[in-house]
């Protein structure tokens, strides 16, 4: 019998100049996707408010208005701060991407803590250089 089960795989980068610019740039992007977002509610929430005020719920208008823009607020806090480390990263130095799940065959006989265990995929511009399991 034959089973497949899910199991971590964490993924990392060499840095090189060409990532690092890349994830700068990606970040970059992403930080002023959100800056136009916030000038667009700035607008936006002004024409809800007052809508909101005829119809008698601006107080829930307001509310939902505020949590969304304390969502998006904490969303470019988060992508500052990976802005601001990735900026640090050395050339040579290795870079954690995230963790992804992998599907992995289990058979009668397999050791489970070996086949579950935790695997690393090393990646050098966009080339897998490594796989650690």
């Amino acid at each position: 019998m034959t089973l497949f089960v899910k199991r971590p795989v964490i993924l990392k980068n060499i840095v090189t100049k060409e990532f690092k610019d890349r994830i700068m740039d990606e970040l970059g992007q992403a930080l002023d996707q959100i800056d136009r977002w916030f000038e667009q509610e700035e607008f936006q929430s002004r024409r809800l408010i007052s809508e909101a005020e005829r119809q008698g719920n601006s107080d829930l208008v307001r509310k939902e208005l505020d949590v969304e823009k304390d969502r998006q607020g904490q969303i470019r806090l988060n992508l500052k701060r990976k802005l601001d480390e990735v900026t640090q990263l050395d050339i040579g130095s290795v870079f954690t991407s995230g963790t992804y799940d992998a599907p992995v065959k289990i058979e009668v006989g397999d050791n489970i803590q070996s086949k579950l265990a935790q695997a690393e995929i090393i990646v050098k511009d966009g080339v897998v250089v490594q796989i650690i399991e």
